[in-house]
């Protein structure tokens, strides 16, 4: 740092006696410093240049300088000085004012003045807009004066940056630290090639506006924000590009900078520690002022408007009645398509993410942290596969694009789940998140190598992980506080650990309690996590032990939850997943209460009459979860509370979920009288059995082949009332072209009716079926419309079978649709290779006009003049090829039993859940098991095999 202490105290020494002798002295003139402002050109306390200037003005008359009379002020808030005499005996000019087409100095008459001004030496400070020039410019030439400039409007970003002074020993930077503020910057300043430029505040920024458009990648770029510069003629010149926001004069290090500049280009000695002036709060009061007189332009916030949870809300009722854009006309019309899509989501170890977990919305939400902290958005959070949870703006605000990813958390490294990763991609979170938005927090689980799965609680504004989290979900804490224990516990029988989560979260509807339920485990559970003190207040086990292997709640609806508070699940099975005992709740809908101090306690059930043999053949019921119905008329039927299901066998289920039919100890006995069935029953013969039974929608009906290709549905039902009143039901799935094939048929989405007759329970009855689409694997159908009207029906289609892997060169490309929710007709649907590869049975949401699919990003379609054209090569593909198994590959010449020992044996007879016993894989066709090695679910276990080899498996396993 230079010693300037000695000159600074002659010059005070020399200004004292010539005040004294009141004589002629060099330095008894103060020195004056003109400023000059315009036009407001933004909203309140944006480009409030006029009030910008008087502050400016009151600080430099605050300084110790002006106090000893060694600067004079003269403001012009308003525009450039009419005062012909404005400029006489001028040391200093500071510009604060828009710039580009509206700059005054475009002006011929200004443009002389100013001219003249700089070519005597006096100096120049530009804030903001006045360093900006219109792009082509010819005419101002401002570069040559002030030593750089902003050559048209395109670039620009407005974030909270960190600031740091990049010449400390530098006048301009004295006394000043690096401080980190919100502001609007332009990184893109182009520097005079002559002249002595000294960069003074560097700032690593990222551009959210570049070449006439909004930029929707976070790329760093260190930019310098401020600078001084020498003349080669004489004179200094100071810019700097933040000053957007009025309470930007409020940051102390600012304020010194921009002081330090003044005195600095007028000639004038810098203290030390640098000059000071203005009390610390003044421009925020001026702010607050013109906010509060300003009208309030913003949107007001619609809590109606928020998805905080899987299926639009805790009754998981699929339904948004709040859209009042995508109307059928407007979707089926040329106006509608991609508008805008997010980067890529983060990669971990060269595999791309995959969103099994469905985005959630939120109307407005305050960002407390990083560059976008101070600015309210509306938020798409989505969470990947990889163990990362992001929140993406979906609408443009100020220069942040939609599709710019606000925040974004890492969680931890994802598992890789044994004996093979799951569809050949990391397990990191595979449910839906819930939000509880009145606390500002979002709950989310991820399963990672050491912890296996834990539940996190993220803040909404920031993503930090709150303190005390996360929770570990492992059997121990689970059984520790189990409510359905068994006579003893029993070890996990399961030579790896396979759990999954990837039910959605649910909330209790004070917020207190969070659900999270488990899959494909030793047994399913339901867990309720305390979100106050954050531990595992209570668990429930599907099954008691000691029977381990079935039970699991993995449909992707997770718990529904009532307003009352009622928990409702639904359970699977697995092969040979059905044991005759007690408190054993494989293949059923449970309803259960939770309080305080008794937890989990189960309150209500219902068992198909055919569970024990589709428990046997792995035909979960649970495969989607359970819809709680909007409420009827009491006087119109006498059930008017409901719950609607579907399962891997294609049927609907109708309960009365304020009088389940089952018992509490355990299953009624097996039967084979469909008539006798729990549910509602529709009053007709069904056509599969020999009276009534439980509605077939997606057939053949089938007891024996239902499961993985085979299924006839995985998804959660919608609800839509519609303007008569009727509570209309939507179902997607899969019709098979015959029993035992893979084959798919139309429909593949269907219309119910909930039917209802004064004096009488409800029943369920076909009325649409859906006659030209066939879906691969179909997420759970959503609903959007305008109260009664309008109704849409979306449905993202994975676009392939079950078993097909979600890694490799030909990973699906899934497909959404929209359709009429009264005629069924297709009304729009994504083009090929447009959506890039997702992960299995999440769902689109929609919110304000745009329908978002989260695919290894966030996709949004909606009504606009133009839509987003891709020009990346890879759409609908992985970034890279799953990693290869680590199996060695079996020397040439090893018979099909060898190979199978090597590979197969492992699990297929040691089989638990959904892994298939090698007697039921023995019992399908050649070709099938043919096929399951070679493009289907084994397909990685298969790895390095000739087609030879695999020939040989499939005899080995049929002699």
């Amino acid at each position: 740092m230079i010693d300037r202490a000695p000159a600074i105290a002659l010059r005070r020494l020399l200004v004292a006696a010539c005040a004294m002798l009141a004589v002629g002295c060099l330095y008894a003139a103060p020195r004056k410093i003109v400023l000059i402002g315009g036009a407001k050109s933004e909203g309140p306390a944006r480009h409030d240049y006029g009030n910008g200037i008087r502050l400016l003005a009151g600080f430099l008359q605050a300084t110790p300088a002006a106090r000893r009379g060694e600067i004079a002020v003269a403001s012009y808030p308003d525009g450039w000085p009419a005062d012909p005499h404005a400029f006489d005996g001028v040391a200093a000019v500071v510009l604060h004012f828009d710039g580009d087409t509206k700059h005054p100095l475009r002006d011929a008459a200004h443009r002389h003045q100013f001219e003249a001004l700089m070519q005597r030496g006096v100096g120049l400070v530009a804030l903001h807009q006045a360093s900006t020039v219109p792009a082509n410019d010819d005419t101002i030439g401002l570069q040559r004066w002030l030593g750089g400039a902003r050559f048209g409007m395109a670039d620009r970003t407005t974030e909270t940056a960190l600031l740091q002074p990049a010449t400390p020993a530098h006048p301009v930077a004295s006394g000043v630290q690096a401080f980190a503020y919100r502001d609007e910057f332009y990184p893109t300043i182009r520097f005079a090639a002559s002249g002595r430029i000294t960069p003074i505040l560097l700032a690593t920024l990222h551009v959210q506006y570049r070449d006439g458009k909004a930029v929707v990648e976070d790329l760093p770029e260190l930019a310098t924000v401020a600078w001084a510069y020498e003349r080669p003629g004489g004179g200094r010149s100071f810019g700097f590009s933040g000053a957007h926001y009025l309470v930007a004069l409020d940051q102390p290090m600012l304020r010194r900078t921009l002081l330090n500049a003044v005195l600095w280009t007028a000639g004038l000695e810098v203290p030390p520690a640098g000059a000071s002036g203005g009390a610390a709060d003044v421009a925020a009061r001026v702010a607050e002022r013109e906010m509060r007189e300003a009208p309030d332009r913003r949107p007001a916030r619609s809590a109606a408007a928020d998805a905080p949870t899987f299926h639009h809300d805790p009754q998981r009722t699929g339904w948004n009645p709040d859209e009042t854009a995508l109307t059928p006309t407007s979707v089926a019309g040329p106006s509608f398509g991609l508008l805008w899509e997010s980067p890529p989501l983060d990669a971990v170890d060269g595999q791309a993410p995959r969103l099994y977990a469905s985005p959630l919305y939120v109307d407005r939400v305050a960002i407390t942290a990083g560059e976008h902290q101070g600015e309210t958005f509306a938020v798409a959070f989505a969470a990947s596969s990889n163990g990362y949870v992001y929140a993406i703006n979906t609408e443009k605000t100020g220069d942040v694009a939609a599709g710019r990813i606000l925040w974004r958390t890492r969680l931890a490294t994802p598992c890789r789940l044994q004996p093979q990763p799951l569809d050949a991609v990391p397990t990191g979170v595979l449910s839906t998140p819930v939000i509880d938005v009145a606390r500002g927090r979002l709950y989310v689980t991820s399963c990672d190598p050491r912890n296996s799965w834990q539940a996190y609680a993220l803040d909404l504004g920031s993503g930090a992980i709150l303190p005390g989290w996360p929770v570990r979900l492992d059997e121990a804490r689970l059984n520790a506080v189990n409510r359905n224990a068994g006579p003893r516990l029993l070890p996990p029988t399961r030579r790896f650990d396979f759990r999954v989560q990837r039910g959605a979260l649910n909330l209790s509807p004070d917020g207190s309690r969070l659900y999270v339920v488990f899959g494909e485990t030793e047994t399913g559970w339901l867990a309720s996590v305390d979100t106050v003190q954050a531990k595992v207040d209570s668990a429930f086990a599907a099954v008691a032990m000691p029977h381990r292997g079935s039970g699991g709640i993995w449909g992707a609806g997770g718990p529904a939850v009532d307003a009352a508070g009622h928990v409702f699940v639904v359970t699977g099975s697995g092969y040979d997943g059905f044991v005759d005992q007690a408190h054993d709740w494989t293949q059923s809908v449970l309803e259960l209460s939770d309080t305080a101090p008794h937890g989990l306690q189960l309150e209500g059930t219902y068992t198909p009459f055919n569970y024990c043999v589709t428990a046997r053949m792995d035909i979960d019921l649970g495969s989607g979860g359970a819809t709680l119905l909007p409420a009827l008329d009491a006087t119109a039927t006498t059930t008017p509370q409901l719950l609607v299901l579907g399962g891997k066998q294609g049927n609907a289920y109708l309960l009365d979920r304020a009088h389940m039919p089952g018992r509490l100890d355990r299953r009624q006995p097996c039967s084979e009288d469909a008539a006798g069935d729990g549910s509602l029953l529709p009053p007709q013969r069904q056509p599969q059995f020999a009276g009534r039974g439980p509605l077939s929608v997606f057939g053949p009906y089938s007891e024996k082949d239902a499961s993985m290709d085979l299924a006839r549905a995985r998804s959660a039902t919608a609800a839509f009332r519609g303007a008569d009143g009727t509570v209309h039901v939507y179902m997607t799935g899969n019709t098979r072209a015959r029993e035992g094939s893979p084959a798919g048929i139309p429909p593949s989405l269907v219309r119910l009716d909930v039917a209802t007759a004064p004096g009488e329970p409800a029943w369920l009855r076909i009325d649409r079926r859906q006659d030209s689409v066939v879906f691969g694997n179909p997420g759970s159908p959503v609903v959007s419309s305008h109260g009664a009207q309008d109704a849409i029906v979306w449905v993202l289609d994975e676009n392939a079978k079950r078993s097909v892997l979600l890694a490799g060169a030909d990973a699906p490309s899934p497909v959404l649709y929209a359709f009429d929710a009264d005629s069924l007709r297709v009304l729009w649907k994504s083009a090929p290779g447009e959506l890039s590869t997702s992960g299995k049975y999440n769902e689109p949401l929609v919110a304000r006009g745009q329908v978002l699919v989260g695919t290894d990003r966030i996709q949004a379609f909606g009504l606009g003049a133009s839509h987003l054209v891709h020009a990346r090569g890879d759409v609908g593909k992985a970034v890279t090829p799953a990693a290869a198994p680590t199996i060695a590959v079996p020397a040439a010449g090893l018979d099909g039993r060898a190979i199978y020992r090597q590979r197969c044996a492992m699990c297929h007879d040691h089989p638990q859940g959904n892994i298939p016993p090698r007697a039921r894989i023995a019992s399908r066709p050649r070709a099938e098991i043919i096929e399951a090695l070679t493009h289907g679910v084994m397909r990685a276990n298969a790895a390095g095999l000739s087609a030879q080899d695999i020939e040989a498996v499939a005899g080995a396993l049929q002699p």
